[in-house]
């Protein structure tokens, strides 16, 4: 063990208790169990999007698709729309739609967007038939945060002060006190090993023994609450808009949630892959839009217009 009274004992004495002291005052006794987390927002597979989009771009923008009868290069992705596929897709389009309708026994998607629209628009009209009562509250509510900040960062200072001054004590009481050198010194090493292992409690335990308190938010809120009084209280417009919001906001991810498993549904009952059944819902796509406006369906092969003729009523209505 090293001399207590020796130059080098006394520096790493000083820098012991300033780290000692620091660590405190920025690791408050609630950071272990302070933990955030929130809610990540999924959407069709863009990468697939992409490759579709230029797939069809390339096949039905190519010489061979400029007519009414050029068919394009099928492969593993763009697949020939024969009566057998046109019927496993129309299968598919089909599943997917009957749980956007919600035949299962589920809220449809109509309803849910009928819900979500009208705590929106409930939201809305609270909002403007209270805007007296919702600015009165915000100009209070602001007061009162401004208040409550000056009054928290002079506790703060305060606080910093005295661990200042603690520090300032202790640096002197080692440079004087062999044997609270020495317990500094061996602060040092049991400080070093608790907070290797993440032990929290340890090191609050050690900083005690040591004379240094850990920094405590709690006292600077009691100021702020003995300064400015408590925040003022939401009117009750508010927590009826917050409620409408919060609500119209789990009926969005609701919506979500359904149109993904629909989307998912008519990939799997189709039979087709998913690279597969979105080109091939393009293409059907384009077909439908023609034969909307009356024009030509351009980037088919003959056997493909009949498939697609054959089934174009039930085509439309899934679609």
């Amino acid at each position: 063990m090293s001399d207590p009274d020796s130059p080098r004992a006394r520096r790493l004495a000083r820098r012991a208790i300033v780290l000692a002291v620091t660590a405190a005052l920025v690791a408050p006794a609630h950071t272990a169990s302070a933990q955030i987390g929130g809610l990540v927002k999924r959407a069709r597979d863009k990468v697939v999007d992409q490759q579709v989009d230029k797939q069809v771009e390339k096949r039905t923008g190519s010489p061979a698709a400029t007519s009414a009868g050029g068919a394009p290069k099928f492969d593993d992705v763009t697949v020939e729309l024969t009566s057998e596929r046109v019927g496993q897709i129309v299968r598919g389009l089909g599943a997917g739609r009957a749980l956007l309708d919600g035949v299962n026994g589920s809220p449809s998607r109509a309803a849910l967007v009928a819900r979500r629209d009208e705590a929106m628009n409930r939201s809305g009209t609270l909002s403007s038939e209270n805007g007296k009562i919702l600015d009165a509250y915000n100009e209070k509510r602001d007061a009162s945060q401004r208040c409550r900040n000056d009054a928290i960062q002079a506790s703060r200072d305060k606080r910093q002060q005295g661990s200042e001054q603690r520090n300032q004590e202790l640096q002197a009481k080692a440079m004087t006190d062999p044997a609270f050198r020495e317990k500094i010194m061996a602060f040092t090493q049991k400080a070093a090993a608790a907070q290797q292992r993440g032990d929290t409690a340890q090191l609050r335990r050690l900083y005690a023994e040591l004379g240094v308190v850990g920094d405590d938010p709690k006292a600077d809120t009691l100021a702020a609450d003995k300064a400015c009084g408590r925040e003022p209280a939401k009117p009750a417009v508010m927590v009826q808009m917050e409620q409408l919001d919060a609500q119209a906001k789990s009926l969005s991810e609701q919506i979500r949630q359904l149109e993904e498993k629909a989307a998912a549904t008519e990939v799997k009952e189709s039979g087709l892959n998913e690279r597969q059944f979105f080109m091939a819902r393009e293409r059907i796509e384009a077909y439908l839009s023609a034969m909307k406006y009356k024009s030509a369906p351009r980037g088919f092969s003959a056997g493909e217009l009949e498939a697609l003729g054959a089934r174009r009523s039930e085509l439309e209505k899934v679609m």
